[in-house]
Parts: C-alpha cells; structure tokens; sequence
C-alpha cells in the first residue's frame, strides 16, 4: 500500500515517528503567535505535529520543536498550557460522543438500568461511571463488566455525566457496540494515558 493510499503522513516533531496524521495531534498558531490544540485537525494554517502523549508534546517544547517547525513565529510555548489545551480538547470530543450517543438513542445511564442490563444478554461496548460513584456499586459494575469484557473507564463526576446526557444527575452510562462505541472508546483511552502521564 503506497502512502497516497493511506492517507496524509506526517511526522512528530519531537521523536520522528511518521505515520497517518490521524494518529497525531495538530498545532496551530494564532494571530496573536500563541500554539494552539487543533485536536479535530480542522483549523487554518500550517501544522506541526506530536504522537498524542505527554512525553512528546514536553519533548517538542524542551527541543523548540514548535519554534522550527513554525519557522520562529510563534511566541514562547508553554507545555502546561499546552498539555490543558490538549486535555481540554480530549475531554470535549468525549463529551460530544456522549451526547451523540444519547441522541441516537445508543446508551443507558442510571446504575440500576446499566446493571440489569450487564445481567442480561444485552451487548454493551463500554460502560463509563462518575469519579464520585459509590465504591460499592463501582466494584459491582466491574465485576460484571470484566466477566463480559466489556472496558470500563472513569470520568468526571455525576453532574456532568447527567448534564452531557440532558439528565439529573448520573453515576454510570454505558454505550451499545458500533462505529460510535469505536471512537468514544478510542477517545477514552487517549484521555486515560494523558491523565496518568499527568
């Protein structure tokens, strides 16, 4: 397969990696000089480029891999803000998936609704739950999770949950299988690794 079958490569400006430029995160500059997040790779302008880690994005600022690649007209990055952009702009496409998934009518929320489902046949392909969910019902819900292989994650916490699914509160939600499920799923693994490497 040639790389014009593949899609745009492109190239991290930190550890050299080349790939699909889907698997990287975009940078931007402003008007005003400052490098900005384009998660959604959909802003105007030349692009620099980092694998979506931690690691690379600090590498690409300790090296002035921002200030080569925009050939000096950026201003002074700062890898905090950085880093915060990136979360920020993680943390929004998850909450777009939720709420297109509650729209599409393709999730439950509520714990008692997700655990009878869980004891059902029903297919579920991930199963998201609050940070301030009680430990009993969490250890509840994973247990059944992990006897169905159904991935769990933890986020944020009961009102927001309910806010991105136009509910009260929730403690849980889970999201039946399909192309929705993927990228919610893909999405959720990156955040998870960005906050550890945090």
């Amino acid at each position: 397969m040639t790389a014009a079958e593949k899609g745009p490569q492109r190239t991290c400006i930190a550890c050299r990696q080349a790939g699909d430029k889907k698997q990287f995160v975009r940078y931007v500059v402003a008007p005003d000089g400052k490098v900005l997040v384009d998660y959604r790779q959909r802003l105007p302008g030349r692009g620099a480029y980092t694998c979506i880690s931690r690691e690379c994005l600090l590498a690409a600022v300790t090296k002035n891999g921002f200030q080569r690649s925009f050939k000096g007209r950026c201003s002074k990055v700062d890898s905090v803000d950085l880093l915060d952009q990136l979360v920020t702009a993680v943390e929004q496409r998850i909450i777009n998936l939720i709420g297109m998934s509650r729209k599409s009518k393709q999730c439950i929320s509520g714990s008692n609704a997700v655990i009878d489902s869980l004891k059902k046949e029903s297919s579920l392909a991930l199963i998201v739950m609050a940070n301030d969910i009680s430990i009993t019902i969490t250890r509840k819900i994973e247990a059944l999770a992990l006897k169905k292989k159904i991935y769990t994650a933890h986020l944020s916490d009961k009102q927001k949950i309910g806010q991105m699914l136009g509910k009260d509160e929730r403690s849980v939600m889970a999201v039946q299988p399909g192309l929705l499920a993927d990228s919610l799923l893909t999405e959720l693994h990156v955040y998870r690794r960005l906050v550890r490497e945090n």
